[in-house]
């Protein structure tokens, strides 16, 4: 599709190295994980940094297999992990408008590119407990797990929750800025499953902050004639892209509305110079 774009779009696929091997900390078994009981309120999982470790989320439909679906959820957030080292994206958004009523069309584009091989190494490196740090909600398993890293900069930031069903302020009015960091919120509506709305929220926080970074605006006017005296019509196709490198991407909180099972995510991350 991004033939019909700018040559722009045409960029190589990045290959992000990750390089050393993570230290194993063992995965709790099976029966653990299935009598696990967690106090995490589902819907609500702030991931501010803990100690000396930051907090990445995964999700993963429920499997008949417990420890399947456990292994999922860590992938998940191992992929977190590999994205927090860096990520690149793409996100394009193309409207043609023609002279007649109809002659309108809208299209958007997007492309994440993160070292997808690089997943695996992270997962024996995750801590968690499955007692206290995992939950199902909608037929999806969450796990809470910290790996040991750190923000490139201290985060002086803490989301207010009110109302019963603890709706962060940052959802109706979004931090201008954070210190150091660029901040973008994702939103999703709902989906077949609430994992990938999820991620689906968590992707579109990168893209938020890719648009952020860089943003080209092409717009093009084209005069035809279909024949006849009044047969000039005109058409105006207008292109928005974005592209950006970030480090440092680090989801600061995560929003389930109760009702809507819509998904907001405040993120934030740093642009490579």
């Amino acid at each position: 599709m991004f033939q019909k774009l700018s040559p722009l779009f045409w960029w190589c696929l990045l290959c992000i190295a990750c390089t050393g091997g993570p230290e194993s900390k063992g995965v709790p078994s099976a029966d653990a994980v299935s009598a696990a009981v967690s106090p995490v309120r589902p819907g609500f999982f702030p991931s501010a940094p803990v100690g000396k470790g930051l907090v990445f989320i995964g999700a993963a439909g429920k499997r008949s297999n417990p420890k399947e679906t456990l292994q999922i959820a860590l992938e998940d957030a191992a992929r977190r992990v590999v994205i927090f080292n860096e990520v690149s994206g793409e996100y394009a958004v193309q409207n043609n408008i023609g002279s007649g009523a109809f002659d309108y069309t809208h299209h958007t584009y997007t492309s994440l590119y993160y070292n997808k091989e690089g997943v695996k190494r992270y997962v024996d490196a995750l801590e968690f407990d499955a007692g206290t740090d995992t939950f199902e909600m909608e037929n999806t398993f969450f796990v809470r797990t910290v790996y040991p890293a750190g923000l490139p900069k201290e985060v002086n930031y803490r989301p207010v929750y009110r109302g019963s069903n603890q709706k962060p302020d940052w959802v109706d009015s979004p931090p201008a800025r954070i210190d150091g960091y660029e901040v973008g919120v994702g939103y999703s509506d709902r989906r077949a499953l609430l994992a990938d709305t999820y991620a689906n929220s968590c992707n579109n926080a990168i893209f938020a902050i890719i648009r952020n970074v860089t943003t080209v605006f092409r717009s093009s006017n084209t005069l035809y004639n279909t024949g006849g005296l009044f047969g000039y019509k005109t058409a105006s196709d207008n292109v928005t892209y974005s592209y950006g490198v970030l480090s440092g991407f680090y989801v600061l909180d995560t929003w389930i509305d109760p009702q809507a099972k819509t998904v907001w995510t405040l993120a934030i991350a740093k642009k490579f110079d």
